[in-house]
């Protein structure tokens, strides 16, 4: 972008030099008709408000502040789609490379292409695409796709080592979200609650060690669901061109469908704020404060398809692909501040916080970690 500015402005002052020598021959010769370089003056007109214009556009799109330093770049197998961390590491999932771990304290890289089970058994891994964990029961959730769609439940208890210890098969191909959390319903048999995009369909499941993913019904949102985000009490639906739809979680019923620009890919609830990766659409935030009348308080273009949201105190995230990452602050959610973006991670698949760094799932350069301002 300075290198084409740089053009422009050398462009200008060759047309202002020539504009002052016209006129310096208008006053040495009166007599003389300045008409057939009338385009001339029109063309400085033009390249001025032109200037003024990628001036603005500059200062919102491109800050002079770097607000993203990078700490570490760590090479990794086949495509790192997803990546997700606990208290010890950061898991990777990557595609027909398997899956890998890499450990927060010094970044050490551990590489899986199988899992064993206690008693031996083993299990490959092939096209790994979406992965996430809890915490607080130590067990990692990985999906793999093939004939049907797979999720393994893996423990990760011991440092450095991971178990196998249930296996949920799926009727269909396609997972293109998933999220899990320790349960919050008080008594209930199960310890871990979530649920997975598929097929179009959202699917609300439960999690003990004895019985696996138990689901409910499946949702059939009036879009293609591919994204979502669970509160207590609602279950909010990225439905792709259809918007967002917000269903009652203890019904399944829908309470809302509401349209943003673009299409709705991930979507991120934070409050009473919904953050949408809105494809063509860029970033959206909608107040969902009342669920049946949500407000759009904002809409940010991107140059690029936005395919994936994070959000942290503050500060948001997005990935779009070979746009880079877009890193905003968000203390009013009615004007996002973009504070830098970044395009020097290549192809970027998702970007998550962790803690005081952003973690960058890149398609050709492996997993970055930056440290943020």
């Amino acid at each position: 972008m300075d290198k084409h500015n740089n053009r422009i402005i050398g462009n200008l002052k060759y047309i202002w030099e020539r504009f002052l020598l016209l006129l310096q021959d208008k006053n040495i010769n009166p007599g003389r008709n300045l008409m057939p370089n009338r385009f001339l003056i029109l063309t400085l007109i033009v390249i001025v408000t032109v200037i003024g214009g990628c001036a603005k556009r500059n200062t919102a799109y491109q800050p002079d502040d770097e607000w993203l330093s990078l700490d570490k770049q760590i090479p990794v197998v086949g495509d790192p789609l997803d990546l997700c961390f606990d208290d010890d590491y950061i898991f990777v999932a990557q595609d027909q490379g398997g899956m890998s771990s890499i450990r927060r304290s010094d970044y050490q890289h551990k590489w899986y292409t199988f899992i064993k089970a206690i008693d031996g058994s083993v299990f490959n891994l092939v096209k790994i695409r979406r992965i996430d964990t809890v915490n607080q029961h130590k067990r990692l959730f990985i999906n793999e796709i093939g004939d049907t769609d797979r999720i393994y439940s893996i423990d990760t208890s011991e440092a450095d080592t991971l178990h196998f210890v249930s296996l949920t098969i799926g009727s269909t191909v396609g997972i293109t979200d998933m999220d899990f959390r320790a349960a919050t319903t008080a008594g209930s048999i199960y310890t871990i609650e979530g649920g997975y995009c598929q097929a179009g369909k959202m699917i609300v499941t439960n999690y003990n060690d004895d019985f696996g993913l138990v689901n409910d019904p499946a949702i059939i949102p009036p879009g293609s669901a591919s994204g979502f985000c669970l509160s207590n009490n609602y279950i909010y639906i990225a439905a792709q061109q259809r918007g967002l739809a917000i269903y009652n979680r203890s019904n399944q019923q829908l309470v809302k469908e509401f349209a943003i620009p673009g299409s709705a890919l991930k979507v991120s609830v934070v409050g009473n704020l919904a953050f949408i990766a809105s494809r063509q659409g860029g970033l959206s935030i909608v107040n969902v404060a009342d669920p049946v009348n949500p407000i759009l308080l904002s809409s940010f273009p991107t140059s690029n398809f936005t395919t994936t949201v994070n959000v942290a105190g503050n500060k948001a995230a997005i990935s779009a692909g070979s746009g880079g990452v877009y890193l905003f602050d968000i203390t009013n959610p009615a004007q996002p501040v973009l504070l830098q973006r970044l395009t020097s991670c290549g192809y970027a698949n998702s970007a998550k916080f962790m803690g005081n760094k952003l973690l960058v799932a890149g398609r050709d350069q492996g997993i970055l970690i930056y440290s943020i301002k």
